[in-house]
C-alpha cells in the first residue's frame, strides 16, 4: 500500500545547468510520465499527447501577422518612394552643392531611421510574446500546484471529519479547515480564469491557440556582462536608441549654422533697400519697344517683392534655427531622462540576480530536506501530509525560481535595448 502511495505522491525538483543557463525542471507526479515523441515527417514533438510549441515558433507567427510591422514596411516603401520623387524634383530645379547633399543626406537618413524603427517594433513584439509565453507556462504550474494543495487539503479535511467524529478536534477547527478549502477554491478558480484571458490574448498575438500545445517549461538564464563602467555601456546602447535622430538634427545643424546658407537682418536690409528704390517702368519711355519694356518691368516686379522675399526667408531661417535648438535640447532631456531609468533598471536587474541565487542556495537546502523528508516517510516518522506539504513548498521555490528568472531576463532585454522600455519615447 505505501509502494503504491509512494508513486503517486513523489516529486522530483531540480535544477539543470545547460549552457550557461540555469533551468528549473518542475517536480512531476510519478504517475504522469511525460511522454514525447517526434514526428519526422512535420519535424514537430508530441508533449502529453499535444504538439510542443516552442517560443521561437510562437515569436515566428507573432511577426508574420503583425500589423504593426506591416504598417512599418509599408511606411519604409512610401519613404523610399518619396525620397525618389524628390530627388527627381531637385534635380528639376537643378539643385546643388550644399543644398543637393543636404537634402540627400536628410532622404537618406529619414530612410535608415524607417528601417531602424522596424526593427524596434519587432525587438518590442518579440519581448511581449516572451513575456506572454512565460506567463501562461509559469499560471499553468501554479495551477497545477494549487491544484495539487487542493487535493493534500481535502485529504486533510476528511482526516479531520474522522477525528471530529472521535471528539479529537472542536467543530472550530473543522469549520476553519472547510473555509480554507473554499478559499483556495475560489482562488485557483480566479487563476484559471485569468490564464483564459492570457491564452485569448496570446492567440490575439500569435494567431496560436494555447489550448491545443504543450509550451516548454525551460527558460534560459544567463547574466548580463558588461565590459567597463555601467554608464559607458549605458551611453552606448542610447546613442544607438536616437542614432538617426542625432544624425539628422546634425544635418539640419551643419546646414543651417552655415554662413552660406544663413538669412541675416543685413540680407533683409538690403531687400527692403531694393524694394525701396524700385520705380515701375512707363510704356512711353520705350518707343514701342515692348520686349525691353517687359523685361525691365519683371525687374521692378522682383525689386518690389524682394523685401517681402526676404522677411518671408528670414522667418523661415529663425523657425529652423529655433527647430534645430529645440530639438538638441529634446534629446539631450531624453539621454538624462533615459539614463536615469536604465539606471534604475539596472538596479533592478541586480536585486533579481541576488534572488535568483538566493532562491537556488534554497531549492539546494529543500532538495536536501525534501530527501530527509522521503527517508523518514518511508519509515513512518511523519505522516503523508506533512510529506506533500514539503513537497509543495519545494514547488513553489521552482516556480518562484522560474519567475525571477522571467523578470531579469525581460530587465536585460530593457537595458541591452531601451527602444524596448521606452516604446514610442522617441
Amino acid at each position: 500500500m505505501r509502494k503504491n502511495i509512494n508513486k503517486i505522491i513523489a516529486f522530483a525538483i531540480g535544477i539543470s545547468v545547460m549552457s550557461g543557463s540555469v533551468v528549473p525542471a518542475l517536480a512531476a507526479d510519478s504517475t504522469q510520465q511525460t511522454t514525447t515523441s517526434t514526428s519526422t515527417a512535420t519535424n514537430s514533438q508530441i508533449v502529453n499527447g499535444k504538439q510542443l510549441l516552442t517560443l521561437d515558433e510562437a515569436i515566428k507567427e507573432a511577426i508574420s501577422i503583425s500589423e504593426v510591422l506591416q504598417l512599418d514596411t509599408s511606411k519604409i516603401t512610401y519613404q523610399d518612394k518619396t525620397n525618389d520623387i524628390n530627388e527627381d524634383l531637385d534635380d528639376s530645379k537643378d539643385v546643388s552643392g550644399d543644398e543637393e547633399d543636404f537634402n540627400d543626406d536628410t532622404r537618406e537618413a529619414n530612410a535608415n531611421k524607417a528601417r531602424q524603427q522596424r526593427d524596434f517594433d519587432q525587438d518590442a513584439l518579440i519581448q511581449k510574446v516572451t513575456k506572454a509565453y512565460n506567463n501562461i507556462v509559469t499560471s499553468q504550474m501554479k495551477i497545477d500546484k494549487a491544484g495539487k494543495e487542493l487535493q493534500i487539503k481535502n485529504k486533510t479535511l476528511n482526516d479531520a471529519k474522522l477525528k471530529s467524529s472521535l471528539g479529537m478536534v472542536t467543530s472550530s477547527d473543522l469549520k476553519s479547515s472547510e473555509l480554507e478549502i473554499e478559499n483556495l477554491q475560489i482562488t485557483q478558480k480566479t487563476s484559471e480564469n485569468t490564464l483564459k484571458d492570457a491564452e485569448y490574448s496570446f492567440k490575439v498575438l500569435t494567431g496560436k491557440d494555447v489550448t491545443q500545445y504543450t509550451l516548454e517549461q525551460d527558460i534560459p538564464y544567463e547574466t548580463l556582462k558588461i565590459d567597463g563602467s555601467i554608464d559607458t555601456y549605458l551611453d552606448k546602447v542610447i546613442d544607438n536608441y536616437l542614432k538617426y535622430r542625432e544624425q539628422i538634427l546634425k544635418l539640419k545643424k551643419d546646414h543651417y549654422y552655415d554662413s552660406d546658407n544663413k538669412i541675416s537682418d543685413g540680407d533683409v536690409s538690403d531687400a527692403k533697400k531694393i524694394t525701396d528704390e524700385a520705380q515701375e517702368p512707363k510704356l512711353s519711355d520705350y518707343n514701342g519697344n515692348i520686349e525691353a519694356y517687359l523685361t525691365d518691368y519683371n525687374k521692378y516686379q522682383a525689386a518690389k517683392s524682394a523685401y517681402a522675399n526676404a522677411i518671408s526667408a528670414r522667418l523661415t531661417y529663425l523657425g529652423n534655427r529655433l527647430s534645430v535648438d529645440q530639438e538638441q535640447t529634446s534629446i539631450d532631456e531624453d539621454k538624462k531622462n533615459f539614463k536615469n531609468q536604465l539606471r534604475t533598471l539596472y538596479t533592478n536587474l541586480i536585486t533579481a540576480q541576488d534572488n535568483i541565487n538566493y532562491i537556488k542556495q534554497n531549492i539546494e537546502l529543500s532538495n536536501k530536506n525534501l530527501s530527509d523528508a522521503k527517508l523518514k516517510y518511508d519509515l513512518g516518522m511523519i505522516t503523508e501530509s506533512t510529506y506533500n506539504t514539503q513537497v509543495l513548498s519545494s514547488e513553489d521555490l521552482n516556480i518562484q525560481l522560474r519567475s525571477q528568472i522571467d523578470a531579469y531576463n525581460t530587465l536585460k532585454q530593457e537595458i541591452q535595448k531601451p527602444w524596448i522600455a521606452f516604446s514610442g519615447a522617441q
